[in-house]
């Protein structure tokens, strides 16, 4: 018996039953894998799978498909095991399969799960959760107001929750998929946020919010892109970042130029520093210094955007459109900053994609940029 790593993912090498077989799983760590071995091995000698947890049970349900063996009643039969599966259950279940954990998605599903825990409730039977539910959950987010978009993402997380499940065959039918989306055509939003209001928003933030909050106003990037920026990602001394397919909503590869304050800024917060981690941002506190969570975001932009004189109040993506403007309003060539910004799904016109654009051209762009514009206006809802 061995634990190898290929990638990013562990391999199990064991003889459950005399015959050596591999079987990849979701764990993160030696020790996650370590203990997942033992409990399949355990079930497998006592042919007793009715206390393996969801993950064990996956994994061993793949591994009998996988070999081609029948499949034991026990862990086949749905009555013992589904019955009982709770909506927390099924979001641990969701978050380790193979093609969710590594997603650049994860941070986005983790955020709508979060919602979905809240309002439906970690302890309700999946296979008692249909229609009616998934409509009144939707209601009560708009109500609250959550953006229809918001909203439809959560409802798709959830569609993508129950295929996971069926897969797996814990469940028979996936009733997010019979919910109609939320219109949001009639609901687009525009904005524009004053340099004004944005010391104000940096002003009443905690330290790790303040720098990542003037990356964003100062670069355009995206919420996930700079929340999760890691050290390895930053070249300080030629002012750029740079990020993998992996880490952009596009899939595709991006430079973003920095403006000589958002260096500034970069440098600051990179003085703070963990052994655990190379990311960029870190809250530091009593408890020592961690990576802050997506979810550490929303009460200090909740409290800094309160105070605002503007009416609805900005969203953190509003800085990005606003970046945007900003850009426009300084002159910046239109195919600089949309090779800055990235859009998802936008084609590239022959201009572009045969036009290699220098470091030193994108740097100049963003340092021509000037940030005071107006003030703040917000129109339109939702985001």
């Amino acid at each position: 018996m061995s634990i190898l790593k290929r990638g990013k993912s562990y391999t199990i090498r064991f003889r459950p039953f005399g015959e050596l077989i591999n079987i990849t799983t979701s764990a993160r760590t030696k020790q996650e894998v370590k203990l997942l071995e033992a409990a399949i091995l355990t079930a497998c000698r006592a042919g007793d799978y009715r206390g393996l947890d969801p993950v064990a049970r996956e994994a061993c349900v793949r591994m009998f498909k996988n070999q081609g063996w029948e499949i034991p009643p026990d862990l086949a039969g749905r009555e013992s095991v589904t019955k009982e599966l709770t909506l927390w259950d099924s979001c641990e279940i969701f978050l380790n399969y193979p093609t969710i954990k590594d997603s650049k998605s994860k941070w986005r599903y983790i955020y709508c799960l979060t919602n979905l825990v809240k309002k439906i409730g970690r302890n309700t039977p999946v296979r008692g959760l249909w229609i009616p539910q998934i409509r009144r959950f939707m209601a009560d987010r708009l109500s609250e107001g959550a953006s229809p978009a918001t909203i439809n993402w959560e409802r798709s997380t959830l569609s993508k929750l129950f295929g996971v499940l069926i897969e797996l065959q814990y469940v028979d039918a996936n009733p997010a998929r019979l919910v109609k989306r939320l219109p949001t055509k009639s609901r687009e939003r525009q904005a524009y946020v004053s340099y004004h209001d944005a010391q104000k928003i940096a002003a009443t933030g905690p330290r790790w919010f303040r720098h990542f909050f003037w990356v964003i106003y100062y670069t355009g990037m995206r919420r996930s892109e700079a929340f999760y920026l890691t050290r390895s990602q930053v070249d300080l001394t030629g002012r750029m970042i740079r990020l993998g397919a992996d880490a952009t909503k596009e899939g595709h590869a991006k430079r973003v130029p920095l403006r000589r304050e958002a260096v500034a800024v970069l440098e600051e917060a990179m003085r703070v520093t963990s052994l655990e981690t190379d990311r960029v941002f870190l809250l530091q506190d009593a408890e020592g210094v961690r990576p802050p969570s997506i979810e550490s975001v929303k009460n200090p932009w909740r409290r800094a955007t309160r105070a605002l004189d503007v009416e609805p109040k900005p969203t953190l993506h509003d800085i990005r459109h606003t970046w945007r403007a900003n850009a426009r309003r300084s002159k910046v060539d239109p195919v600089i900053a949309e090779r800055i910004l990235g859009h998802a799904g936008r084609e590239l016109d022959v201009s572009e994609r045969y036009g290699l654009i220098s470091d030193e051209e994108l740097i100049e762009a963003v340092d021509s940029m000037t940030f005071d514009h107006g003030e703040s206006r917000i129109w339109g809802v939702g985001t």
